[in-house]
């Protein structure tokens, strides 16, 4: 599910383009790279730009700016003027309300609101005709396709667990990657589809964390100040994108592990 947070944040990016040796994580300092309210990132097939959530322009509107911008994102192109969106994990099948829990805390405080226990996965076609639900239950948030189609990657709630589940692209073979750590969050494909980037709660904060797809050969990515969330790997196999928590909320650009 998108969610707008309409706090100040700085988008920070590193200048190293080439994919990183395993020995240069976890990385500890990044450079500051622009100053405003801008979210929810993710890359152009190609690298070459970023769509992003921004109020630049008044509003939180969708934008596009290069990857490899210099002027700050002040070049930063609106694409979207009644910031309009397509969900593809919803609360509509349990007839949810904001009374029955919207912006209340998870069980653990930590991942997510009492509201992701009522979501579950749906596909859409793009003019917004044959809605098909996918899963029964709740508790499924921060859903994608593989690169080729086959599965699904998402986060399951389970009272105050969290954590990341991989399923067939028909939902059946649900099965937990995360193994017995019960606070991870925020996951996402690599270009690839081999292996995944993702969230963990550790020392009382989150950092980033890569593993393949099915659960082995863990690799923390960050350890910096802040919390580290919401990670996409750039489609051309060489950058990792994602949120970081420091008072306010940026975006960080930094080198992707081999």
């Amino acid at each position: 599910m998108l969610r707008i947070c309409c706090v100040a944040l700085s988008i920070f990016a590193s200048a190293i383009i080439a994919s990183a040796r395993a020995d240069d994580f976890p990385i500890k300092k990044f450079s500051l790279f622009t100053y405003v309210v801008d979210y929810e990132a993710s890359w152009s097939p190609d690298s070459r730009q970023i769509v992003l959530v921004s109020s630049r322009h008044g509003g939180m509107k969708v934008h596009a700016m290069n990857a490899d911008s210099a002027s700050h994102g002040s070049d930063m192109r609106q694409l979207t003027f009644g910031s309009q969106r397509i969900l593809f994990n919803t609360t509509k099948f349990a007839g949810a309300t904001a009374a029955d829990g919207r912006d209340v805390p998870s069980d653990n405080k930590v991942v997510g609101e009492q509201i992701d226990k009522k979501m579950d996965l749906a596909t859409v076609r793009i003019d917004g005709t044959e809605l098909k639900r996918l899963t029964n239950g709740g508790g499924y948030t921060y859903a994608s396709f593989s690169p080729d189609g086959s599965s699904i990657l998402h986060r399951r709630v389970d009272a105050s667990k969290s954590q990341i589940f991989v399923m067939n692209a028909d939902a059946t073979n649900d099965h937990n990657i995360s193994g017995e750590n019960t606070l991870d969050g925020w996951p996402a494909w690599s270009n690839d589809g081999k292996r995944v980037v993702f969230s963990r709660r550790v020392n009382d904060r989150f950092q980033l964390f890569v593993m393949n797809r099915d659960g082995s050969g863990v690799m923390q990515l960050t350890d910096a100040a802040g919390e580290f969330v919401n990670p996409r790997w750039s489609p051309d196999g060489t950058k990792i994108m994602c949120a970081r928590r420091l008072g306010d909320m940026n975006l960080v650009i930094f080198p992707a592990p081999k």
